[in-house]
């Protein structure tokens, strides 16, 4: 980890102020990158500076093109190291990134400008300034006038349209300007899409975030805009050598911090441009710490703002949160876009881990609100409803809200209490409405009747109704389904104290869109027995197989990463679970008294959800008494 640490005079007096201690790569996120193999390769950043030892181990190898008649001086080559350092003693931020260097004398900027342009350099980064320079016209003027600084201006302009300039801002704490050259774009706003102004801070930082900072620079002020903070404390290289270095601090190298982060961006994101990086840049820059308050907010994407402080500008640098998606996360299907933060679909409980296991090898194209692309993983837009409680029907009773169990199916389309029913002899109607608190619920009406036979009473129930995702898929964007079922029941007296049911549900919904008609069944067989360790009790065995989905298919067809791309891929899924779930039941309850009943229970479930090897056991205890 790049640990920097020394005594630096902050406020250019010459007097010593300020022991700053500093991990420059990790307090700017450049780690996480790292940590992902990004490393800036095939790409450019231009340095201009006062020279360049271009034989120091840390940029020898990176130099793509060196202009000529360049000095060996101390201050470019520690800021092109800060960049791409790669050694055993320094770590740069993009270090397989290449290097275009040339002087900062005003003749030599154009043609350093125009070789950037040429060779499609992300970042040009300038960690100097005009001495006593002022955003205005006069120094505009003393600058930009004459053949030189009009070829210098040109440059600045044409390459602008394309990639980033970064200067930095001036070291001294207490100036009350920006500069000429970071605030440029208030006098030329053609520049502002392609500049970058830097000022250095120390963070704190706590779990990878910052929560205060200290700046040893100037304030961004008129560049507040364009401007953005970074960690500029560094041990770079310097020209004693070639294997010098040096502990060193100050927006000369915040700057190169930014310009390198450009490079990492551009290697992670290679079909957006310098400019939409910047933005990435701007979006992700850390504005929640102590010391951060918002003076303007500027709009980068559409609906999306960010605070701009006239202090820090955007907030201190944060590659890493640049390399994850921001804001509206979309997903390309044959259909338009697709939502990425809200699911693909609501798989249901009768599909159980179908949808997911089908998608599991998918990897789906996403965009973020800044065009950067990203994969995503399809089975992770699936949302499984939550299934059933193992012991919902027994609260219900403990609290009389269970209607009389031998007057309708258990294990019946909707699958929970009516909220209305009647009987009218042997005749029963219920009608089921959606839960207030329940997203995904199924709603209609159901009829039922009973037919008394020699071996005891056989049930039928017939049900129509609506599924919004609780047993069957909801895609994104889609209405709930139409349903129709039909279930059977029969119940037989073995004795006076012990009874056998058998029930059986099937249900079906029609075709709709790109999904066929589907098929699903559950069924149940129980064994009760009373009076087994005495007269008042009741023990219960049942063997349970929840809905499942037997027959159904979809066609999704979604935007996937390829090797040459995206392509819009059709993608077929079976919609049965392989694996049903199984539920085996023990009830015991028994009347302590007139008043008080006990009841207890357990339940095991193998492939919980229709998920293979998904088990779970529960235990219900209920205690009832009257007053």
């Amino acid at each position: 980890m790049q640990n920097a640490v020394g005594l630096y005079d902050t406020d250019g007096d010459n007097v010593v102020d300020a022991r700053l201690t500093s991990y420059s790569i990790s307090n700017v996120g450049v780690h996480f990158a790292h940590a992902a193999g990004l490393t800036g390769r095939g790409q450019i950043v231009a340095v201009s500076d006062e020279g360049f030892r271009t034989t120091h181990e840390t940029i020898s190898d990176d130099l793509a093109v060196v202009q000529a008649g360049l000095p060996d001086a101390n201050h470019g080559t520690a800021v092109a190291s800060v960049v791409t350092g790669d050694t055993s003693t320094m770590i740069g931020v993009a270090p397989n990134a290449s290097l275009i260097v040339g002087h900062w004398d005003t003749a030599d900027l154009a043609d350093t400008g125009q070789v950037a342009l040429a060779r499609r350099a992300v970042a040009w980064n300038n960690s100097w300034g005009y001495v006593n320079s002022q955003p205005n016209a006069a120094s505009y003027n003393s600058v930009f006038s004459g053949a030189n600084g009009a070829n210098y201006l040109q440059a600045l302009k044409d390459y602008a349209a394309y990639g980033n300039v970064v200067f930095s801002i001036d070291n001294d704490v207490s100036k009350s300007s920006a500069g000429l050259m970071p605030a440029l774009p208030s006098l030329v706003p053609e520049l502002e899409a392609g500049w970058i102004a830097v000022v250095n801070g120390i963070p704190t930082v706590v779990n990878n975030d910052v929560t205060s900072a200290t700046r040893v620079s100037g304030a961004c002020l008129e560049a507040a805009r364009w401007c953005i903070a970074a960690d500029g404390t560094w041990y770079a290289a310097t020209n004693g050598s070639n294997t010098s270095y040096a502990y060193t601090t100050g927006t000369s190298f915040a700057a190169p911090t930014v310009s390198g982060a450009l490079a990492l961006l551009a290697e992670a994101f290679p079909t957006l441009t310098p400019h939409e990086l910047r933005l990435r840049l701007f979006a992700t820059a850390d504005n929640t710490f102590t010391g951060f308050t918002t003076d303007q907010v500027v709009t980068l994407a559409p609906g999306y703002e960010s605070a701009v402080s006239n202090t820090w500008g955007h907030g201190f640098l944060d590659v890493a949160q640049a390399l994850l998606p921001i804001g509206q996360i979309t997903v390309n299907s044959a259909g338009g876009a697709i939502d990425a933060n809200q699911p693909l679909v609501m798989s249901g409980t009768a599909a159980g881990g179908a949808i997911q296991a089908a998608l599991a090898d998918v990897e789906l194209h996403a965009v973020d609100s800044f065009a950067g692309a990203f994969s995503i993983g399809a089975a992770a837009l699936v949302q499984t409803a939550k299934a059933a409680d193992f012991f919902g029907d027994h609260q219900a009773r403990l609290t009389g809200q269970k209607p009389i169990e031998d007057r309708a199916i258990s294990a019946a389309l909707f699958d929970k209490d009516p909220t209305l029913q009647n009987s009218f002899g042997d005749l029963y109607v219920a009608t089921y409405l959606p839960q207030s608190s329940d997203q995904f619920d199924t709603a209609g009406f159901s009829i039922g009747q009973r037919h008394e036979t020699a071996f005891g009473h056989i049930d039928w129930q017939a049900g129509i109704g609506s599924d919004n995702g609780a047993l069957l898929p909801l895609w994104q964007n889609q209405n709930g389904q139409d349903l129709a079922s039909l279930g059977i029941s029969m119940t037989t007296e073995l004795s006076e104290t012990a009874q056998f049911q058998v029930s059986a549900v099937m249900a079906s919904a029609g075709p709709s869109g790109d999904t066929s008609s589907v098929f699903m069944n559950s069924a149940e067989i129980s064994y009760a027995q009373k009076n087994v360790f005495g007269r008042n009790d009741r023990l219960k065995l049942s063997l349970r197989q929840p809905y499942a989905i037997t027959s159904g298919s979809t066609n999704l067809s979604l935007a996937v990463r390829s090797a040459g791309g995206t392509t819009i891929r059709n993608i077929p899924v079976d919609l049965s679970p392989s694996d049903r779930e199984i539920q085996f039941g023990v009830d015991y309850e028994v009347a302590l008294n007139r008043n008080t009943d006990l009841m207890l229970s357990m339940v095991h479930a193998e492939n919980r959800g229709h998920v293979a090897g998904s088990d779970e056991t529960g235990v219900f205890f209920g205690w009832r008494k009257q007053f």
